[in-house]
């Protein structure tokens, strides 16, 4: 296995955090599932070798090689299963830059994985025709770059404010008041809720839980030793923290010493 990282292009740098490439042989049985955890980002992906079945909550989906994946945000685990290895290229798309890059509403993206071409059309078939026939994974990156930088050139819109108040969010890993954050931006409770459901699919609330959760996970998976200190930062004592592990992991955290963790690949703690 293995998995290597791109830095985005300058033009992306506000909309694209990670490139990586993730490269897998045959997974041998009973090694077929991968933990996929709510991190707060969403993603695009393109297997270039190898289908990939994704299950979020109770629904799976089978996408199919060279068929490029839309993954909306997620509040819910999930798992990924490569069961003849995988060759594939993940692109994460900032929380608060997603709505640049996609028309159909956030809400409607939540939890779901896609194929590209139910987001964005026709346009979706002629890439990854593009990115099937390249030669090598670094001339694939290099196209899904140049075709992101092409789409935002075309798209003249920003909401600043959202943007910021995600930034926020996540600069403060989710230790924000919701109500702070609505009069800082001068908007209503009922505005910005709104706002975050159109352009992200989970209201700030929802938002701010993941990434105070994610804060602390990245933290303690494949580690040992205490961490109480960070718990106590985030939480208001461990049952609430245990309660968010198993909401976000669906796991007890003494099973999830058995699990894979994809995020450990593309996330490093």
């Amino acid at each position: 296995m293995g998995i290597r990282f791109f830095r985005p292009c300058t033009a992306l740098a506000d909309v694209v955090s990670r490139i990586y490439t993730h490269e897998s042989g045959p997974i041998e049985p009973g090694d077929l599932r991968w933990l996929i955890v709510p991190d707060g980002e969403v993603k695009l992906i393109f297997p270039v070798r190898g289908d990939i079945r994704c299950t979020i909550g109770e629904t799976g989906r089978l996408h199919r090689t060279s068929r490029l994946i839309f993954s909306g945000i997620r509040t819910s685990p999930g798992h990924l299963a490569f069961p003849d290895g995988v060759d594939a290229i993940g692109v994460i798309i900032r929380p608060e830059a997603a709505y640049r890059l996609v028309d159909v509403p956030h809400d409607q993206l939540t939890n779901r994985t896609l194929d590209a071409e139910d987001v964005f059309g026709a346009a979706a078939r002629r890439w990854q025709e593009e990115l099937a026939n390249l030669p090598t994974m670094e001339a694939r990156v290099s196209a899904i770059q140049r075709v992101l930088c092409t789409w935002l050139a075309r798209r003249d819109r920003r909401e600043r404010a959202f943007e910021w108040a995600v930034r926020h969010l996540a600069r403060h890993e989710g230790r924000v008041r919701i109500e702070a954050l609505a009069r800082e931006l001068g908007w209503s409770r009922r505005h910005l809720e709104r706002r975050f459901r159109q352009r992200l699919g989970v209201g700030p609330k929802s938002l701010a839980g993941i990434l105070r959760f994610h804060a602390v996970y990245k933290c303690l998976r494949g580690a040992s030793g205490s961490y109480g200190r960070l718990i106590q930062a985030h939480y208001y004592d461990q049952s609430h923290f245990l309660k968010d592990f198993r909401r976000y992991t669906g796991l007890t955290p003494r099973s999830y010493a058995d699990e894979h963790d994809y995020g450990r690949l593309y996330i490093p703690s």
